[in-house]
């Protein structure tokens, strides 16, 4: 995984670890699980987006094609993420 806003991830990393949430790290883990199928290998790059604690993603393949592009989002109170969740949660979503 390349993350292309360290400190922006680091800081929601921390946020998550006050918060007592673990909903980030399941989402990260999940992205990371893109990465290591065998059969569509890519690499998935987490970059900056507006929402507060929130990230784009993007998948891409060796030969430099994107695949699935997303949103890593963080839905807090208010839900800042301007996406829309049928079952309203406190935490991270994928979203794409």
């Amino acid at each position: 995984m390349k993350i292309l806003c360290q400190e922006r991830y680091e800081k929601a990393v921390a946020y998550a670890k006050e918060i007592k949430n673990e909903t980030l790290q399941k989402c990260i883990d999940r992205l990371k699980q893109w990465e290591e199928n065998p059969n569509c290998p890519c690499e998935i790059e987490l970059y900056y987006d507006s929402a507060p604690h929130s990230f784009g993603f993007r998948q891409v393949y060796p030969d430099g094609r994107t695949g699935i592009v997303g949103g890593l989002l963080y839905h807090g109170q208010p839900d800042q993420s301007f996406a829309v969740l049928l079952n309203p949660i406190h935490g991270w979503t994928i979203h794409t």
